[in-house]
């Protein structure tokens, strides 16, 4: 059974009541070339949507049937950095300051549901713990080994106010939809877009922005499978229950209204492939929930041949389909390099340390050769290695000449030290 999205731009949730939405190019998710989240590092995986402010398709993790821990997508990446830097994950929030977003007017007909508009200060925010995890590939697709994980709580806005002029500021897009203005009720009005732009609608419920997981140098191989995870008052791996303030208020908790925003395929990615095009990853209470398959674990749902996750809904092995909008940014892979000095004084009887450091990416592994007595080096995992402990009084005098190496994996060259160390107060 296929489910419809929740969260949909207004363009869509126009659709889904049966209301003719002008040329179907424009049901889809905004996809502007060029309208990137700005980097300096090179970009490996990008399927974010443009441009920003606005509102795009979104992926619910609270409405209705929609009981998401977790949800994701399997990725191959472009180009050939590999160390991960950060990543882009982009959300459409639905939520008010107070208020809410399908709110009424004081002149709207009184057979609609009468309850407050959707208030923003603009600028408030709530704050959320938002996880990242990256998978690596298994046999069939399966979700495999945890390679990296981030948690970070992020400043989400909320959607601004709704337009008391929607009556106007809409009225040139009704008329091209060829739509009642009341249906336009409860959305924010972005000046900058409108119909006669390539930005078809500037009347909008849910509001895009932009979190970056900073993960510093994680080494990624061709294809992952990355999962995003978030706790809303039911849903989630540890939910917040009913209990909190936010709850009992007419415009509810923000994280309840939190979307993950969606793309489409084949127009997405712009940089990477999807390898397995049609299929999603997912971790949802409901074991129904597209292709019948368990619930309560992330798994792969979906595929080219169902029309689970299709934007209009019907089995097309051409698509388009739905995909999460990330970005994932590398940074550029360098040769490996000694910094730390090459000469170091030891006296024996006295404890020793001394730690030997270097640049590359990825961190480089530190190989020490034959140390005096008494000497031993620590691997830190981080670029970094420790040599320490008491040189023995009963060994001579002399100058020891180490030999120490810094490699990494992505390169053949070695970076290669002859490190001194003058043993005095032996025999």
């Amino acid at each position: 059974m296929r489910r419809i999205v929740i969260g949909l731009s207004t363009l869509a949730m126009l659709a889904l009541l049966g209301v003719a939405t002008a040329p179907a190019a424009l049901a889809k998710p905004l996809h502007v070339k060029g309208a990137r989240v700005k980097v300096v590092d090179p970009t490996i995986y990008d399927s974010t949507v443009g441009p920003s402010p606005g509102s795009v398709d979104s992926q619910s993790f609270a409405a209705g049937p929609y009981d998401l821990s977790e949800f994701g997508d399997q990725i191959a990446f472009g180009g050939t950095s590999r160390v991960l830097d950060n990543v882009v994950v982009q959300l459409d929030s639905w939520g008010c300051q107070s208020g809410q977003w399908n709110g009424t007017f004081a002149y709207a007909p009184t057979s609609q549901s009468l309850t407050d508009p959707c208030s923003t200060t603009p600028g408030a925010t709530f704050s959320e713990p938002v996880t990242l995890n990256i998978y690596n590939v298994g046999a069939g697709n399966s979700v495999g080994s945890l390679l990296a994980t981030e948690t970070q709580t992020f400043s989400i806005p909320y959607m601004p106010s709704a337009d008391p002029n929607f009556a106007t500021d809409c009225a040139a897009e009704a008329t091209q939809y060829d739509v009642p203005v009341s249906d336009f009720n409860g959305t924010w009005y972005d000046s900058a877009r409108s119909p006669v732009t390539d930005q078809p609608i500037g009347c909008l419920l849910g509001y895009l922005n932009n979190i970056t997981f900073d993960f510093g140098h994680v080494t990624l191989p061709n294809k992952v499978i990355y999962g995003v995870a978030y706790n809303t008052s039911n849903w989630g791996f540890h939910p917040y229950g009913d209990t909190k303030a936010c709850y009992s208020t007419q415009a509810g908790c923000g994280y309840d209204s939190l979307n993950l925003a969606l793309t489409n395929e084949p127009v997405s990615p712009d940089v990477g492939s999807d390898p397995d095009r049609g299929a999603v990853y997912l971790d949802t209470g409901d074991s129904g929930f597209c292709d019948g398959g368990p619930a309560g674990v992330f798994r792969i749902d979906g595929g080219s041949s169902s029309n689970c996750w299709t934007t209009d809904g019907n089995v097309d092995p051409d698509g388009p389909w739905y995909i999460p909008a990330v970005q994932f940014n590398a940074v550029n892979n360098s040769a490996p390099s000694i910094t730390s000095l090459a000469q170091a004084a030891v006296v024996a009887g006295t404890p020793f340390s001394f730690t030997i450091t270097t640049t590359g990416v990825p961190a480089p592994t530190i190989t020490v050769g034959k140390l005096p007595k008494g000497l031993t080096v620590t691997q830190n995992s981080n670029g970094t290695a420790t040599i320490s402990g008491t040189a023995l009084r009963t060994d001579g005098d002399r100058t020891y000449v180490v030999v120490v190496r810094a490699k990494n994996f992505r390169h053949n060259s070695v970076a290669k030290q002859r490190l001194l160390l003058t043993v005095t107060g032996g025999r």
